[in-house]
């Protein structure tokens, strides 16, 4: 039995995401697989998360300072400056607990919880006295939740599966994980779970129907981009067309297979051997307008952007320059705006987690993120043929760009 391909000789390449139509935001696989291979999807959630957590976070009090390092503070040509000495007053046997973070990859257990949550609404997190140390279960794992009168979740229940490279086998893991004091029977029972799980909302609990998702305001703008894309790699970009040949009514299966043979030869030896009527019949085929979806990409990216509270820069790479301003320290500002406030949403359950793990009560916990001094945009408004004095003539040239 043939395919239509035998006949018309089909070579394309299409995204997986678009091949198997990955456009269901209600669907917790196609959330999760967007998110993965998405470029502007994992740029907007794994991307941003990395880079809040690229340093570690800052507590009150800093649980993470380490008391042996030496505190020197910054000098200035030319000046001698004291190092002040930081005062700090634990809670936790003045010691430092970041051997154990490093140990145990908190910065990766931090961008793993504000990746689930940011895509599925909600993560439970469980730890452990041994590795892995923790782990983050979401709508792949987690296979029943319980809850008491009060819709409280109390226990869940998670089945996952590992593969084992180079082996046929999967390796079945079934475990229940206690969410309230009154369920956790004999913590620390052989130095395996080391305390409660936790379960972490985003925004509002999952079973409320309010649109609090960080994908779901922009799930349909990044399809459209997901489309667009694909037409200016595949049809525009990758190749500069493809070649038509009319066959005739009578030809045969075995002159088809010559013919796509002898253009399998041409790609490698430049030449090819036909009929004159075949030569005839060939017509070049190839994309129509590609300006059109480059020019649409940029402004569906530009109103992408926006939907996030991101800058353009952010996810193209480049400045823009086809307006008066363009990007540029005051990009990374907004970039640490978002990332702060991403990082406020979950910042509670940070601390819950610490004091499940080391009994340490911490305050407050903040992003350590640089501040960006902030620029003027002076010389964005002036002539960039120089630098306008207190004349009419410079203060003429200002108002004219500003109403511009």
């Amino acid at each position: 039995m043939t395919s239509f391909s035998d006949y018309f000789n089909i070579y394309t390449y299409k995204d997986p995401l678009i091949f198997f139509k990955v456009e269901n935001f209600d669907s917790w696989a196609h959330r999760d697989l967007a998110v993965r291979k998405d470029y502007f999807l994992k740029r907007f959630i794994n991307g941003l998360d990395v880079g809040i957590f690229q340093e570690n976070p800052i507590f009150e009090p800093d649980i993470l300072h380490s008391k042996d390092a030496d505190e020197k503070a910054p000098t200035t040509e030319g000046d001698s400056i004291e190092p002040t000495e930081l005062k700090l007053e634990p809670t936790f046997k003045d010691k430092s607990i970041l051997e154990d973070w490093n140990k145990e990859k908190w910065k990766d257990l931090c961008v793993r919880m504000w990746d689930a949550a940011r895509t599925h609404k909600f993560c439970v997190v469980q730890l452990y006295n041994k590795p892995p140390w923790w782990r983050v279960f979401t709508y792949r794992e987690i296979h029943h939740i319980e809850y008491d009168k009060q819709d409280l979740p109390t226990k869940v229940h998670c089945l996952w599966t590992k593969s084992l490279p180079l082996a046929h086998k999967f390796l079945l893991h079934d475990e229940n994980i206690n969410l309230i004091k009154e369920d956790a029977k004999e913590l620390n029972e052989n130095g395996k779970v080391n305390s409660l799980g936790l379960f972490i909302n985003w925004g509002v609990d999952i079973d409320e129907n309010i649109n609090s998702n960080d994908l779901e305001q922009v799930w349909s703008l990044d399809i459209q981009l997901r489309y667009i894309l694909n037409d200016i790699i595949s049809n525009s970009a990758k190749s500069s067309g493809f070649y038509w040949v009319t066959y005739g009514s009578g030809v045969s299966d075995e002159i088809q297979d010559d013919i796509v043979n002898a253009f399998e030869l041409c790609s490698a030896s430049k030449v090819i051997g036909a009929t004159e009527q075949t030569i005839a019949k060939i017509e070049a085929m190839y994309p129509k307008n590609p300006e059109f979806s480059i020019e649409a990409m940029d402004k569906i990216m530009k109103v992408f952007s926006g939907a996030t509270g991101l800058p353009y820069l952010f996810f193209n790479g480049e400045k823009d320059t086809s307006g008066v301003f363009e990007e540029n320290s005051s990009a990374k500002a907004q970039v640490n705006d978002k990332k702060r406030e991403v990082f406020g949403q979950l910042k509670q359950y940070l601390l819950k987690l610490v004091e499940m793990r080391w009994g340490i009560v911490c305050e407050d916990v903040f992003p350590n993120i640089a501040e960006e001094e902030s620029e003027s945009f002076d010389e964005d408004i002036i002539d960039k043929r120089g630098t306008p004095g207190s004349d009419k003539t410079g203060s003429e040239i200002k108002k004219l760009r500003l109403q511009t």
